[in-house]
């Protein structure tokens, strides 16, 4: 007859801890880890699948730890996001950092930290990461964030891989992009990356995406 989290009445909760309070279910989000990352395992294997969780959507301590326990990476967009991933338990070489504006000193913390790898967005980015990794003697592995001009079919505001979208390298450009990284010695080109939005509903845009990235990546 009360509102409970898993078997717990939330009402036990707010007497011992005060409200307001934010509970979460660890069941829940284990469950949800659990089909996603089963089902990528199954398709490609566990050895090659990396599920790294974007801490955008939560960075609460104790949802990372149980993510961390799990086998989950963390994807950041900072220095701060980096150091709460690595404080939960999240290995650094689980760890990737996309999102655009990265600072020299975000860069350096990351390379100290040895994380798996940052995914650049412009070529400008790429000189700023081969700069500061040339300066710390370390090579930095770096995935390309690229544009593939698909519509995601979700609101405009959430799209990000069309072609008049700000986000990641202009699939056109990519050319040019290889020939400046062959100039970067400090750059270590890992892969090809893609985002096309948030709430996506269908699953014909991740398909084009993915075929475009493919396409790339044979290239």
């Amino acid at each position: 007859g009360g509102l409970h989290a898993e078997d717990v009445p939330l009402t036990r909760i707010a007497e011992e801890v005060g409200t307001p309070v934010y509970v979460y279910s660890q069941g829940a989000i284990e469950a949800a880890y659990d089909r996603f990352a089963g089902a990528m395992a199954a398709e490609i294997g566990a050895e090659r699948t990396l599920v790294c969780y974007a801490m955008k959507a939560n960075s609460n301590v104790g949802v990372l730890a149980a993510l961390a326990a799990r086998g989950a990476g963390a994807d950041i967009v900072s220095e701060g996001e980096l150091l709460r991933a690595l404080a939960a338990g999240v290995p650094a070489d689980r760890i990737v950092y996309p999102g655009v504006g990265k600072t020299r000193q975000e860069i350096a913390a990351a390379l100290e930290a040895g994380i798996h790898q940052f995914n650049a967005e412009s070529l400008p980015e790429l000189e700023q990461i081969d700069a500061v990794a040339r300066a710390m003697g370390v090579p930095a592995p770096v995935a390309l964030r690229i544009n593939p001009n698909v519509d995601a079919k979700t609101h405009h505001k959430i799209s990000t891989g069309r072609a008049e979208d700000k986000f990641g390298i202009d699939a056109d450009a990519l050319p040019e992009v290889v020939e400046r990284l062959r100039t970067l010695d400090a750059v270590k080109l890992v892969g090809l990356a893609v985002h096309i939005g948030s709430q996506i509903t269908e699953e014909a845009p991740f398909r084009q995406a993915y075929t475009r990235l493919a396409e790339l990546y044979r290239w």
